[in-house]
């Protein structure tokens, strides 16, 4: 059997099979084709090298086999995420909680709820792009149309669509982090919470201290009427959502929680929405389609919305196995924890999410490189998910070029003047550096 290397000097080999495979992202993203192809180009890339350091062909398919099964699950819950967001706009669930968070606007402090609605529902939905094209466009409408400042809105919005992202049990990045570092969701929701207090408050201080410089507005109430007017709201649409919320508080498997929710959901939709079995089928797999365009910010969901992602992951991951087997980053993770040493694990972890974020330009792969590359800096499987989830998790929206701000700026029609406002990206890094003491940890 072929025998790892673990040479802290960087090989020729491995320089050509991370060179090429750079060069393979960056021609995908400058020339706007899909990342899965660079991520395909990488499986031939990393494969080659393994056969350079003697690994046989077979066993380099089963290691590629081994890394996508060490995160089906996660596959599976992709899936109900998919079918959830879908089956939540069709149902009417979606539409409610707009609505209803939107008329608990205080004009005063217009930017402080703009950041807090846009968390609220990212954090029960899971997904940042469902909060900022539905909420997150109805709140920018409002605060151009009332006349407060654009640079503003977009900031709290991009902060609040984020939150979602780092902490809820819907979230697909959440799903993600706790497949790597092998923990439970539940249990990391309950951390983030807890350690997350500090930051989320000071950000909610910063954006009432924005909104106060604001003078005075008239807000549109009436900015969801084509809401009301098209589906039909009253307690059983909120209930796919208290059910997730109900039994995520006494910690029932996610999976569960989510096809509970769903086929609840479908009763709405078809009881109380009058949607047909094709609806309920398309809005599940396909998305929701909306049927005029004044719904036209409702439309997505559905099992499609989480095919780029899934093969994102899938791929990925198939590399992990390959890495650990050919020692392919060896060198690089014994410079990460040799920096680690000096400035501190999570500062590491922080520093290797901004420059995997800014090669991969993809929230997704950006936190798979970084776990592949710090997990040497932090033996503590809930500390690295932390770390992850402080760091690469929400970082990733601050880079200009990336997809998870890029996607945001596009929905809102708003450039990276946005980002220095966007509070809550910036504190929670920032409060972890500052209360991370030790210098590396095993």
């Amino acid at each position: 059997m072929p025998v790892r290397h673990r040479s802290r000097k960087v090989t020729k080999g491995q320089l050509l099979a991370l060179g090429l495979f750079i060069g393979g992202l960056i021609f995908c993203i400058a020339g706007g084709h899909s990342l899965l192809y660079a991520l395909g180009f990488g499986v031939l890339c990393f494969s080659a090298h393994a056969r350079s350091v003697g690994i046989p062909l077979p066993e380099v398919a089963k290691l590629l086999a081994k890394g996508v099964s060490r995160i089906a699950n996660i596959l599976v819950i992709f899936l109900l995420i998919g079918m959830l967001t879908g089956i939540w706009r069709l149902s009417g669930t979606i539409p409610f909680l707009i609505d209803w968070a939107l008329s608990l606007i205080d004009p005063t402090f217009f930017i402080l709820w703009c950041f807090l609605l846009c968390a609220g529902l990212s954090t029960l939905i899971g997904t940042a792009f469902g909060t900022v094209s539905t909420l997150g466009v109805i709140c920018m409408l409002m605060g151009q149309t009332a006349g407060f400042n654009e640079l503003y809105v977009g900031g709290a919005i991009l902060s609040g669509v984020y939150v979602g992202d780092r902490c809820s049990p819907m979230s697909s990045s959440a799903a993600l982090v706790c497949a790597l570092t092998h923990t439970d969701i539940y249990g990391n929701f309950k951390r983030l919470f807890k350690d997350g207090f500090v930051p989320f408050m000071l950000v909610c201080a910063g954006y009432a201290a924005l909104s106060l410089l604001e003078p005075m507005h008239e807000v549109d109430v009436n900015a969801t009427a084509v809401l009301r007017e098209n589906f039909r709201f009253d307690f059983w649409v909120a209930v796919p959502a208290l059910i997730v919320l109900v039994l995520g508080a006494f910690r029932v498997n996610v999976k569960i929680a989510m096809a509970v929710s769903i086929v609840f959901a479908s009763g709405c939709a078809a009881f109380l929405q009058g949607a047909d079995l094709p609806a309920l089928l398309r809005s599940m797999f396909l998305g929701y389609a909306a049927p005029h365009e004044g719904l036209s910010m409702l439309a997505g969901g559905g099992i499609a919305s989480m095919a780029n992602v899934t093969g994102i992951v899938a791929i990925s991951s198939s590399y992990s196995a390959l890495f650990e087997r050919s020692g392919l980053l060896d060198s690089f993770e014994g410079a990460v924890v040799w920096l680690a040493r000096r400035i501190g694990s999570f500062r590491t972890t922080a520093l290797v999410g901004l420059f995997s974020t800014g090669l991969a330009c993809n929230q997704t792969l950006s936190i798979i490189l970084t776990h592949q590359l710090c997990s040497h800096v932090q033996s503590n499987r809930r500390e690295m998910a932390m770390y992850l989830e402080n760091s690469v998790v929400i970082l990733s929206a601050v880079l200009p070029w990336s997809i998870a701000f890029s996607m945001v700026s596009l929905t809102l029609q708003q450039g990276p003047d946005i980002i220095p406002f966007a509070l809550y990206l910036w504190m929670v890094p920032l409060y972890w550096c500052v209360r991370s003491r030790r210098a590396h940890q095993y």
